[in-house]
């Protein structure tokens, strides 16, 4: 592959030197460079970009150098590479900021610049900077207003709206959105005026304006003749979809839903339609449509397989993970939903029992003893579905085990015998450190290979209320569950996962004691993380029997705790209640 990047390199160069005009020859480059990204070459996109920087920098035309770094900068993102990114924005600005050239810019520098700026808008949002996202999102819209290509004006505008809606800045994405929309309409480009006017009716939506939103609705409704891209199609029917979930519409999701599976093509998206099946199927269960519901449900989980074949067991475990947190996602949705259908519905009642009092109570009482035999028939059916998935689980895992096994064996086995040739044959020292950091090296890779599953998609926070949330479902009716977590000078990303791990058990531990042993009916999980210090603390208003509180897993608790240098404390109150303090030190 080296040698080809190599020769390619040298075709395109010597292509340049032939041409008269080094101008025309670093366009000619540009214009290879966005071929190749286009075809998912991003390596060699970069390899050549380097080559147009370097002639745009003999040449000393201020526009063509934020041009050519302004690309780089996309493709360095593209593989990975945020720090050179970074420094190839960092040149662009470096010209695009000077006083002289921001006073007296031409149309091509205007645009230029708009372009870099959005770049660097979407890499900081990338990177969770979202004040600068902003910031760099409205200098994009400021200097394209002063250009004069409506269509270019257009894909910056949405750009930034799309960009300022990931910040959550929802007035100013949908400012940018509409004057997307009146730049589309200017060229007379449907798709991208569509686009614009699905994105402003999402936004209207979620900042409640409803008038708002069923104007863009209509001006969607008017361009749909015209549109002819499925993956247009797509977005708009999942914003529609979206619009109908937030708003408990479960109906009219499962109509968005039926459209989207229709769509011509939707075949080639395989995880979009997966995606699409686990929504269907809770929506159809919210009306009653049970039958439906099972039925969908089983195209996902043929569809699940077919995607499992094709992937080997460490895939299998990131998709399992994922499937979890989404059915975690959409049960919180589904009870949104219930409760503003429940008010919706006492309204409803009213009037009903103003005006036939003794038809609705028999009603009623019929519809419930149905709705409860179609909800067992329900419930049994889908606890079918999960013993197979459970199953499937199992033989993934079996699979993981073995390959660790190998892993073992012909690594770290490997590893220590050629320590031990070394030291027997009086090898030299440094060998010998050598070949012990390749060990301890694979021993690491191996020992983080078996963190649990949800620490690679989720920061410690988002695990323990997880557990939190999935107790209070085991427990509801019984015993009260809060989780309450503050991050002061820190991110719970910056806790290192074997500490992350340890904490998580032990908060497992001591929370599985209180539900197990106390007889407690509320239960508050509390952390923080100040600095460098993560606190814990476990309370329950149980009582235990006296001397038994030893037992219950203090021991486990403390010898985890003393894994990872942290002090556990544990307090009980004479009159009922107790509570497990941890302190640890994450660096």
């Amino acid at each position: 592959m080296k040698y080809i990047l190599s020769a390619l390199f040298l075709l395109l160069s010597s292509v340049g030197y032939a041409a008269a005009d080094t101008r025309d020859e670093i366009e000619h480059l540009m214009e290879v460079t966005d071929s190749l990204h286009g075809a998912g070459r991003t390596d060699s996109a970069a390899l050549v970009g380097a080559r147009a920087i370097e002639l745009s920098h003999e040449l000393g035309d201020p526009t063509l150098i934020i041009g050519t770094h302004a690309n780089q900068g996309v493709y360095l993102r593209s593989l990975g590479k945020v720090n050179e990114a970074l420094a190839s924005y960092d040149a662009a600005l470096a010209i695009a900021t000077s006083e002289q050239f921001r006073d007296n810019p031409d149309a091509e520098a205007i645009e230029q610049i708009a372009s870099l700026y959005i770049n660097l808008a979407v890499l900081d949002l990338d990177m969770q900077h979202k004040d600068d996202a902003v910031k760099h999102a409205e200098l994009s819209g400021e200097w394209i207003a002063r250009g004069d290509d409506p269509a270019l004006k257009s894909m910056i505008y949405g750009a930034a709206g799309s960009v300022l809606t990931g910040c959550g800045e929802l007035e100013k994405a949908l400012g940018f959105q509409k004057l997307a929309y009146d730049n589309a309409m200017q060229t007379d480009n449907a798709d991208a005026a569509f686009r614009a006017a699905a994105y402003t009716m999402l936004i209207a939506d979620r900042l409640g304006d409803k008038a708002e939103a069923d104007s863009q609705r209509e001006r969607c409704a008017a361009l749909m003749p015209r549109i002819e891209s499925m993956m247009t199609l797509l977005a708009y029917y999942q914003i529609e979809c979206s619009i109908c979930l937030k708003n408990g519409d479960n109906a009219g999701a499962v109509q968005w839903f039926d459209k989207i599976l229709a769509l011509d093509g939707i075949d080639n998206l395989p995880f979009v339609k997966f995606d699409c099946y686990n929504n269907l199927h809770m929506a159809q269960a919210a009306i009653g449509d049970y039958r439906d519901a099972y039925n969908t449900l089983l195209k996902g989980n043929e569809l699940r397989d077919s995607l499992w074949e094709q992937e080997k067991s460490e895939t299998l475990r990131e998709l399992t993970v994922k499937y979890e947190t989404k059915e975690t996602q959409l049960a919180l949705a589904q009870s949104e939903a219930r409760r503003a259908r429940t008010l919706m519905w006492l309204f409803a009642a009213v009037g009903l029992l103003l005006a036939a009092i003794v038809v609705f109570i028999v009603y009623a009482g019929r519809q419930r003893r149905r709705r409860m035999q179609r909800e067992i028939e329900f419930a049994n059916l889908r606890a079918d579905i999960g013993r197979q998935l459970t199953q499937q689980y199992v033989e993934g895992l079996e699979n993981e085990r073995q390959r660790m096994s190998r892993e073992l064996h012909d690594g770290v086995c490997n590893d220590l015998l050629a320590i031990r040739r070394n030291v027997s044959n009086g090898g030299s020292a440094e060998n010998a450190v050598s070949l012990l950091d390749a060990c301890r090296e694979s021993v690491r890779r191996i020992s983080h290979e078996l963190m649990p599953p949800e620490f690679a998609y989720a920061t410690l926070d988002e695990v323990v209320k997880f557990l939190v949330a999935k107790q209070a479902e085991a427990n509801a009716g019984t015993i009260s569950f809060k989780y309450e977590s503050a991050a002061a000078d820190a991110d719970w990303h910056d806790v290192p996962d074997d500490i992350a791990l340890e904490v998580y058990r032990i908060i497992q531990e001591a929370v599985g004691n209180a539900v197990r042993h106390s007889g407690a009916t509320e239960i508050m999980v509390r952390m923080s993380l100040d600095g460098n210090t993560l606190s814990a603390e476990i309370k329950d208003n149980g009582t235990y029997k006296s001397g038994s509180r030893k037992g219950l897993g203090i021991d486990s608790i403390r010898r985890r705790a003393a894994s990872i240098n942290g002090h556990v404390a544990l307090e009980t109150s004479p009159g009922g209640g107790s509570s497990v303090s941890l302190t640890v030190k994450t660096a």
